[in-house]
This record gives structure tokens, sequence and C-alpha cells, in this order.
């Protein structure tokens, strides 16, 4: 059994039908995320689920926490100055002897960055499964042909782009087919 964190407005903010309560009014989105977590199949085994909401602009001076659920489910509100995203890596850092049974759902990679170095795993909330397909691989012939004209002074068909990179490879970004949570 794993203990979920997840990080609330992230995860609010990339379903289509939870923005558009978010437009109607904050309180009832946050509420339709809550129930959809708790029915999700994906967290049914998950000993306790923990959704972390900012509070950083407009909230509280102290950070705020309800329990649900029978405890099982905990809200928690980051203090006025302190992001969500900061509560989740303090969360992930001092449970790091337990890291192997948290995992914290988010699309954030400096999040997941941070949660891999505390030895936790992370994932993705889907709406459905999406079919896996692999990327074509170039055969050697094509390769050879490519690597021939660029030494003759042709045009570079290269996509590799120069200077530093902004986020992770795709295959860092690409997780285990079994890493994403799915209701």
């Amino acid at each position: 059994m794993q203990d979920v964190i997840v990080d609330g407005y992230n995860l609010l903010r990339t379903d289509p039908e939870l923005m558009m309560l978010e437009r109607a009014g904050l309180e009832s989105a946050r509420e339709a995320l809550i129930v959809r977590l708790l029915n999700a199949s994906g967290l049914k085994k998950a000993r306790s689920i923990t959704v972390v909401f900012d509070g950083h602009k407009g909230g509280y001076s102290q950070e705020r926490s309800e329990r649900r659920a029978g405890g099982r489910l905990t809200i928690i509100y980051s203090k006025l100055g302190e992001s969500a995203d900061e509560v989740i890596k303090r969360m992930a850092a001092t449970r790091s002897g337990e890291a192997a049974q948290l995992r914290v759902i988010t699309r954030d990679w400096e999040i997941k960055d941070a949660v891999g170095q505390a030895g936790a795993s992370s994932g993705i909330m889907k709406r459905r499964p999406e079919s896996s397909h692999s990327p074509s691989i170039e055969s050697e012939k094509v390769r050879q042909q490519r690597q021939g004209k660029d030494e003759a002074g042709g045009w570079n068909h290269s996509t590799r782009k120069k200077g530093p990179a902004k986020r992770p490879k795709k295959s860092d970004r690409k997780s285990s087919p079994g890493s994403d949570i799915y209701w």
C-alpha cells in the first residue's frame, strides 16, 4: 500500500471538466476533484491520499489541513507565502526513509525531480488509458545515407538542439506503464 500526495491545482487544471467547474467556482471544482480522487480506481488501494492546494497568495498565516473519508483523505492548504510545490517537496523529503511507499501525482517537472531525489515515485492521473505506440526507429541504411549527404555539404536533417536543455529528455520524461493512475 502506498501513501499518495496530489498536487491539487496542478491536477485540477489538467482536466477539462474540472476547469469548467473552476470557472463556475473554485470551491466546487476542488470538491469535484476530491470526489474523483476518492473514487479513482487507481487509488482504491492507497493507504492515504493527501491533496495539497496553494494558499500562498491569499491563504492563512499557518498551514491548514482537514481530514475526510474516515481519515483516509487529508486536504492541506499551504500557508501564506508558501506554495503547494514547496509543501509537497518538504513532505517527500521528510519521508525519504519511506520513499518507496510514497507516490506523488503531478505534472510539474520540478516536483517530480525533487520527489525522485527523495526516492519516491511520481505519476500523472489520466482520464482514461491511452494507446501506447513505439517510436519509429530509423534504419541503419537511412542513417548512413543521411550521414553521407551531410558530409557532402548537404542539408543537415538532424533534430538535435544546440544549447542547454530546458527540460528533461523525452526518454527521461516517459514514465513506466504502471506509473500513471486512471480515474
